[in-house]
């Protein structure tokens, strides 16, 4: 079966750029595509939000944002902040000539509560998500884009990471890295990368990493490498961990710190931590952090930081263990074993 249209049912047609087809249409939701359409039907005349909503059939709160912030991530739609008497932020068509700009005056969520400090009115603000903590609406995001290069670098990222269009929440989400917790743009895109990477990518999750960082100060593409090269090293010591201990469930948030202490506070690689769980398990027949961490605390004091600085000093250790005095002998890993053993029991 063929399609085609019938031209003779209208009075007029309007054109539609072959580009915003063949690169969005299956990108586009229906209420961009419905918007896109009459704005490009209406080439020249202006609409208050109230309009468009009434012509589009939009009720649900943020409808219109949303779906103009679609094409204004991708360029077909400009973000003019150029106000004319009674008009407050608009949208036009990027592709269409001046004199068939179309522009419509989009207002905010009316509903949603403003921010205390901000000077502008509750219709001007929209929450950005449950966990988050900030407002902001589809039209600033929008201004954001198009007034910032880095930002729009950082949602040219984010779309190429999730492989799609962002949603509404993920588009809040990713401004909120900049505009509420404060990381630059550079260091908020390694941050998305991080968490696709480790598969963590709902925005809970993107949230739960930059206040973490927010409230560490890492504000820096050195610190934020730092970070990374940290947060790295302990999920490869906890995905060892949990293989090892054949947990189907995540780790408690005590394990967790245990980790961090023995990967950041002490430096101690996969390698390492994983001898200790073995040498636990060996002596005490069970998982036992708590065993573990007098292990490596040990090892840390004594400044053993590899399999090969343990073996090597156990070695020296028993050759003098053969000599008639070993008062002055040094680190025994079997005698350490015991004394762990004994202070482990006793506590």
């Amino acid at each position: 079966m063929k399609y085609s249209l019938n031209a003779g049912e209208w009075n007029s047609v309007f054109a539609v750029p072959s580009g915003v087809v063949d690169k969005y249409i299956k990108l586009a939701g229906g209420n961009s595509l419905k918007l896109l359409l009459f704005l490009l039907r209406h080439g020249g005349e202006t609409f208050s939000d109230e309009e468009l909503k009434s012509a589009l059939g939009f009720r649900e709160v943020g409808e219109l944002e949303d779906a103009a912030l679609f094409w204004v991530q991708r360029g077909v739609i400009r973000y003019d902040t150029e106000k004319t008497v009674g008009d407050t932020d608009a949208f036009s068509p990027a592709s269409v000539k001046p004199k068939n700009i179309v522009s419509a005056q989009l207002t905010l969520d009316e509903t949603a509560p403003a921010n205390p400090a901000d000077t502008r009115t509750a219709s001007s603000v929209r929450k950005i998500s449950p966990d988050s903590g900030i407002y902001v609406s589809g039209g600033e995001i929008a201004g954001r884009i198009n007034s910032d290069p880095e930002i729009e670098a950082l949602f040219d990222e984010a779309q190429k990471l999730y492989g799609r269009a962002l949603r509404p929440r993920e588009s809040q989400t990713v401004i909120a890295l900049v505009d509420h917790f404060g990381i630059p743009a550079m260091a908020a895109a390694m941050l998305l990368k991080y968490c696709f990477k480790i598969g963590k990518t709902t925005p809970s999750y993107i949230n739960t990493v930059a206040k973490s960082w927010s409230d560490d100060e890492i504000n820096t593409i050195e610190l934020a490498d730092a970070r990374i090269s940290a947060m790295e090293k302990q999920n490869s010591v906890e995905e060892a961990l949990r293989e090892a201990m054949e947990l189907k469930s995540k780790l408690t948030p005590e394990q967790r710190r245990f980790i961090a202490v023995w990967t950041e506070d002490w430096g101690f690689n996969t390698e390492m931590i994983m001898l200790a769980y073995d040498i636990t398990v060996n002596s005490t027949g069970k998982a036992s952090f708590a065993y573990a961490n007098k292990i490596l605390e040990n090892w840390n004091n004594a400044g053993i930081k590899t399999r090969a600085d343990a073996e090597q000093q156990n070695t020296a250790r028993r050759q003098k263990n053969t000599e008639p005095s070993t008062a002055n002998s040094s680190f025994d890993m079997d005698d350490v074993m015991s004394q762990i053993k004994k202070r482990y029991n006793q506590s």
